[in-house]
């Protein structure tokens, strides 16, 4: 297999070549590429793309997110691929050991596929950093969507559970609508950039996260999201890349006598809701509950994801189909834990890692 490797200027290059074009599969997104292109801890000379070749057909492909936490510049495995008629022949290990080598031996991955868990351990190179439990509530029915890729059996009877989804859900918004309360008396401002104020409220509670981001990491995730919102759906590329609904909605939360008193960054995509930053002071209590039934009730979110122990330990859903644990683990190479801080001195927030655009 032949190996070509991309910096940002020759990712640019890749972007607009005739081969990107024409090629039967793609590597990236042309607006995931443009984010990577623009993240603040992108050094010139990283390597952020690997793609493998068999002549001059590409079969396998594994991206690198560029990051750091305070001096210690490592990168986060962020997409692999390999082509179905070239699977377990060796063609991911040989990238990743390609990145391992590029990237000093330093690199970290989270919230990874089970085939992608078999792979890292097949490497000895990777171990467990830090684990995070969290919650995944179900509000609404979605059995058509989730077991569309289960198999031919469940892709039959679609429309059948798309017809029992929508009864379901019927009942559903009645008994939500029923138990549903309103926001008087609670202050709320809805932003889509992290201002200086919600910037400095996230340090001041300590929890800009593991990879302590600034105000400019912040918006640049705003900014050039890896998910836009429309119904295009490019056959050639086996990643997210659009999405019916998607949103950032940075929203802030103050007292009745205007102090800001909490934060929570929502992210909306479909019909799925995660929390990738949080910060409450003391005293919010039942606000929280009040303040995600709302928005979960007008976008529709057929499931709530959260990590964050304060949003977990405040929030009380309201008709609720069902609920389970999750845990999310943090791998790390073995050159990089030994610079890393020790795990229990670290706070994960739901959206360290390349999670956060996801």
């Amino acid at each position: 297999m032949r190996i070509e490797k991309y910096n940002a200027a020759r990712l640019g290059e890749f972007l607009d070549s005739e081969e990107y074009r024409t090629m039967p599969f793609i590597p990236v997104s042309p607006h995931r590429a443009l984010s990577w292109l623009h993240n603040p801890r992108l050094d010139p000379g990283d390597v952020i793309m690997y793609l493998g070749y068999e002549q001059e057909n590409m079969v396998a492909y594994r991206c690198i997110m560029p990051d750091r936490r305070d001096d210690i510049r490592f990168g986060w495995l962020s997409g692999i691929w390999v082509h179905p008629e070239y699977r377990r022949k060796g063609y991911a290990s040989r990238l990743i050991k390609e990145a391992r080598a590029d990237w000093g031996q330093k690199l970290m991955v989270t919230d990874y596929a089970p085939e992608a868990k078999k792979l890292l351990d097949k490497s000895n190179q990777f171990e467990l950093y830090s684990q995070s439990t969290g919650i995944r509530y179900y509000h609404r029915s979605t059995a058509a969507n989730l077991l569309e890729n289960r198999g031919k059996i469940y892709r039959r009877f679609r429309p059948l559970l798309k017809v029992a989804d929508g009864m379901l859900n019927r009942v559903q918004d009645v008994r939500i609508n029923f138990k549903k309360q309103d926001l008087k008396g609670i202050e709320l401002q809805e932003s889509q950039v992290m201002d200086h104020e919600a910037a400095d409220f996230l340090e001041r509670e300590g929890d800009t996260g593991f990879c302590i981001r600034s105000q400019e990491d912040f918006n640049w995730i705003v900014a050039y999201p890896w998910i836009k919102e429309g119904l295009f759906k490019d056959q050639r590329y086996f990643f997210s890349a659009y999405a019916p609904v998607f949103r950032n909605i940075i929203l802030k939360i103050r007292s009745t006598g205007g102090e800001m008193t909490g934060l929570i960054w929502m992210v909306i995509n479909g019909e799925k809701m995660t929390l990738p930053y949080a910060a409450l002071s003391e005293g919010i209590n039942h606000d929280i509950s009040l303040i995600l039934n709302h928005y979960i009730n007008k976008y529709k979110i057929s499931h709530l994801t959260a990590y964050h122990s304060g949003i977990i330990d405040l929030y009380k859903p309201s008709g609720i189909l069902g609920s389970r644990k999750m845990t999310r683990n943090y791998l790390a190479t073995g050159e990089l834990l030994k610079k890393l801080p020790d795990q229990g001195k670290v706070n994960f927030q739901d959206g360290d890692g390349d999670v956060v655009f996801v």
